[in-house]
């Protein structure tokens, strides 16, 4: 019987709210690649890293084979957890048992990669309906002093990516490391894939004629506190269904009819995000040292155009 550490795996890393749900299911559909049963397995993660999941390690590395109930001997086992990228202990532990696993982050221009967290808080009712772009960014700041563990609240340093990606080069090797961007995705998808596949060692070619869908696109939510159990109770049901293949199945197609007509109900068109002159500026001199640690830690420029914001 073989191992966990007997198979080989493509996990995307990182980071949150840079396409990492598309990327998710444009891998899926690969019949080189099988997919855990659910997208952010979360396994690797601390235990007490600030979100939830039913599995996580605890001294038993082999349980992460149950998240992997259905795939055969010679596929790539792929899974999708962003928040690996900024666990140490994920790191450490991804290095320990999966000797031949490789490593993908999708990176995003991190001010824009700001205004999706502070509309996604928004979406999940973690942030007041009121709070305004500029007084979120304050609390940010705020925040980091304080050492604050809530997700939401880390997302500025979290921008910063060259420190969280200098670990993994050094531990793993840029061999077992791709780093490519949300931007380009968005874009020219078919040629971002190619380039995935090509360091995944699968076929690019089954990309040539895909239909790329964008999957998980925040939203502005009529009721936040509806969507919010909605989520909750989603996450609770895959939690108890993603080993039960004859139940999980059914829930999924059934799920992906009915939740498009849901979001069609319970969203409405996002505002208009202003942000002020002296927000702006105080966040890119917050990031332009990493920024160009970024560009020279893979040695070309960075696909990322200025942040197109009303004042």
């Amino acid at each position: 019987m073989n191992n966990v550490a007997d198979y080989n795996y493509l996990i995307v890393g990182g980071t949150t709210k840079a396409a990492t749900t598309s990327l998710f299911a444009y891998l899926s559909d690969h019949p080189a690649i099988c997919a855990a049963t659910y997208k952010e397995t979360r396994f690797f993660l601390s235990s007490d890293y600030p979100l939830p999941s039913k599995y996580r390690y605890n001294g038993d590395v082999e349980k992460y084979a149950s998240l992997f109930p259905n795939c055969s001997e010679t596929q790539l086992r792929m899974e999708s957890t962003p928040d690996y990228l900024y666990c140490e202990k994920a790191r450490q532990r991804i290095a320990e048992f999966l000797p031949d696993a490789k490593l993908v982050f999708s990176l995003r221009e991190p001010i824009s990669r700001l205004i999706s967290w502070y509309r996604f808080a928004k979406q999940i009712g973690k942030l007041s309906q009121t709070l305004s772009f500029d007084a979120y960014v304050e609390s940010l700041f705020a925040a980091e002093h304080k050492g604050q563990e809530e997700q939401y609240l880390q997302t500025l340093q979290q921008g910063c990516y060259t420190i969280y990606l200098k670990p993994y080069l050094n531990q793993l090797g840029p061999a077992r490391v791709h780093i490519l961007f949300y931007e380009e995705l968005a874009t020219q998808p078919a040629q971002i894939m190619a380039s995935l596949c090509n360091f995944a060692d699968i076929d690019a070619d089954f990309y040539e004629n895909y239909i790329f869908k964008v999957t998980n696109r925040t939203e502005k939510m009529r009721n936040s506190e509806l969507h919010r159990k909605y989520r909750d109770f989603r996450f609770r049901l895959r939690q108890w269904t993603h080993n039960k293949p004859i139940i999980h199945n059914p829930l999924r197609a059934i799920r992906r009819t009915i939740e498009p007509l849901y979001l069609r109900l319970n969203t409405q068109s996002d505002e208009e995000i202003v942000m002020s002159e002296e927000t702006r500026h105080r966040l890119v001199n917050y990031y332009q040292h990493d920024t160009d640690a970024l560009s020279a830690l893979i040695g070309k420029p960075l696909p990322w155009k200025p942040v197109k914001i009303s004042d």
